[in-house]
């Protein structure tokens, strides 16, 4: 029974439920260095966050002209939240709370919300914070508006991302271990039960709808792997090496077939089983 639920949940958009469209823009990078790719070209583009701001979680709206950034303030002593109109070069906008740890923003399909992780008290990321300042699923406005908590429980909530039909995709963690959950959100009520559990992280969800993909790490190896049903376990899509700390980004392209992800200094594309090795994050003026 469980397993029939979750495959519904997975698959099944309600009608009328907002569809995003292939993403224009796919994003690549870690503190402080960060590339768009641009999906119909191909072509990478360094965005060069204003300074002094370091950015350490970073999305794109999904018409490329928003940049919504976290980045350590010292007044706060915390990691807020920022727009940046990129195309208008406009300063940055502190959107989300005063105070308190904020990172992983994903804007919502429509461009008019900003999804992610946070806590109003002092202490940082998960495993440095606070007992009990565990992070929850916010979201806000575009425009800073509307601040609103999705979620209220133990442990600390990362990483949302959205289905192709507006559901919402997380990382559920205790905060202690590396033992993680992934789990789904429809209509701001969470499925029974993980979809997929162990040392993971940045679930994405294909175009089509049908299938999860995630990054599990595997002592020095990070496993590139696959959910499509609760019936069997997910499988091992790529194999490859990944520092300590670092994120993978793995990210669909236009189709379900493609997969975008980096492994330190390089943005790759595996298709099938084929792997071709794109630009070096470096190299991008």
């Amino acid at each position: 029974m469980l397993a029939h639920l979750l495959m519904l949940l997975l698959v099944a958009a309600p009608p009328g439920a907002p569809r995003a469209s292939s993403p224009r823009y796919l994003v690549f990078g870690r503190l402080g260095a960060w590339i768009a790719l641009d999906v119909s070209t191909g072509k990478p583009e360094r965005i060069p966050v204003p300074a002094p701001h370091l950015a350490t979680t970073l999305a794109l709206s999904p018409d490329g002209q928003h940049v919504i950034f976290t980045a350590y303030e010292k007044v706060a002593h915390n990691d807020v939240m920022y727009r940046w109109d990129w195309k208008t070069k406009n300063a940055p906008v502190r959107i989300g709370n005063e105070r308190g740890f904020h990172a992983d923003p994903a804007v919502s399909p429509d461009g008019q919300w900003v999804y992610f992780a946070h806590h109003p008290r002092m202490g940082g990321p998960p495993g440095q914070h606070e007992q009990r300042a565990n992070a929850q699923l916010y979201r806000v406005k575009m425009d800073g508006t509307q601040l609103t908590a999705l979620t209220d429980e133990p442990g600390c909530h990362l990483r949302p991302s959205f289905r192709p039909n507006g559901d919402l995709v997380y990382v559920h963690t205790p905060c202690r271990s590396n033992f993680r959950t992934v789990h789904l959100m429809r209509e701001g009520q969470a499925a029974s039960g993980p979809v997929a559990s162990g040392n993971l992280n940045e679930p994405v969800s294909s175009p089509d709808g049908q299938r999860l993909v995630f990054v599990e790490h595997d002592e020095a190896e990070a496993l590139l792997k696959e959910w499509s049903s609760a019936e069997r376990p997910p499988r091992i899509l790529h194999r490859f090496r990944l520092m300590d700390g670092s994120s993978a980004r793995v990210q669909f392209g236009a189709t379900a077939r493609e997969l975008y992800f980096q492994d330190d200094e390089f943005v790759s594309r595996l298709v099938g089983r084929k792997v071709t090795r794109l630009f070096s994050m470096e190299n991008v003026p």
